[in-house]
C-alpha cells in the first residue's frame, strides 16, 4: 500500500484494458456514499451516477480534457471552504482522454500538444490530491484518504516512452491494478464498505 502522503493516504491507478470499467467504478462510489464515506468523482461522463448519493457522492463533470486543470484548480481553492475534505477521490483521466481523440479539433493536434494537455490534467490532480491529505491533516481529520487515476492500458495517444514518464512523474508509488474487482476489494476494506 502507498503511503506517500500519510498514514492513512492510499493512491491507487486503475489501467483500463476497455470501456467496460465505467459501471463497476459508479457502484464503487455509490458502495462507498453509501458507508458514509464521502467521494469525488471527476469524470467526462454525463449521468454517473444517481441523485440518491448527493448527500457523500459528489461528481465533477469536467467538459475537456483542456478545461480539466483550471476545473481541479477550483477544487483546490475550495478545499479550505469544504467542511469535510473527500475519503475517497477518482480521477477518470481515461474519460478525458477518450473524449479528447475523438473530436476533431483534438485530432487536428500535434501529439506535443496532446501529451501536455495529459500532463497538465495529471500535475493538477496530483496538486489537488496533495492539498486535501494537507487540509485533513491539518484539521485533524484522520480518515482514510483513497485515490484512483484511471488511466488506459493502452498507452494511446502516448508513446510507451511517455507513459511510462506520466506515471513515473505524476504517479510514482501509486499501487497498480489491471482487475478493477481487486482494486474495489482493497477500497471497500480502507472506506469500511465490506
Amino acid at each position: 500500500m502507498s503511503t506517500s502522503l500519510g498514514n492513512c493516504i492510499s493512491n491507487y491507478i486503475y489501467l483500463a484494458a476497455n470501456e467496460d470499467y465505467a459501471q463497476g467504478l459508479v457502484k464503487l462510489c455509490e458502495r462507498c456514499a453509501l458507508n458514509d464515506n464521502r467521494v469525488l468523482l471527476i469524470t467526462k461522463r454525463k449521468g454517473s451516477t444517481t441523485s440518491s448519493f448527493s448527500k457523500c457522492l459528489k461528481v465533477l463533470q469536467v467538459v475537456d480534457i483542456e478545461s480539466a486543470p483550471c476545473r481541479l484548480l477550483d477544487l483546490q481553492e475550495n478545499i479550505s471552504a469544504d467542511i469535510s475534505a473527500p475519503n475517497l477521490i477518482v480521477f477518470d483521466l481515461h474519460s478525458l482522454i477518450l473524449e479528447a481523440i475523438q473530436r476533431p479539433v483534438m485530432q487536428q493536434c500535434s501529439t506535443d500538444q496532446m501529451v501536455r494537455h495529459i500532463a497538465k490534467c495529471a500535475a493538477a490532480f496530483v496538486n489537488y490530491k496533495e492539498q486535501v491529505a494537507a487540509t485533513m491533516k491539518q484539521r485533524g481529520q484522520g480518515e482514510a484518504l483513497d485515490t484512483i487515476v484511471v488511466m488506459s492500458q493502452d498507452s494511446y495517444p502516448l508513446t510507451p516512452a511517455q507513459f511510462k514518464l506520466l506515471i513515473g512523474l505524476y504517479f510514482c508509488g501509486n499501487e497498480c491494478h489491471t482487475i478493477f474487482s481487486k482494486l474495489a476489494g482493497r477500497i471497500s476494506v480502507s472506506q469500511g464498505c465490506d
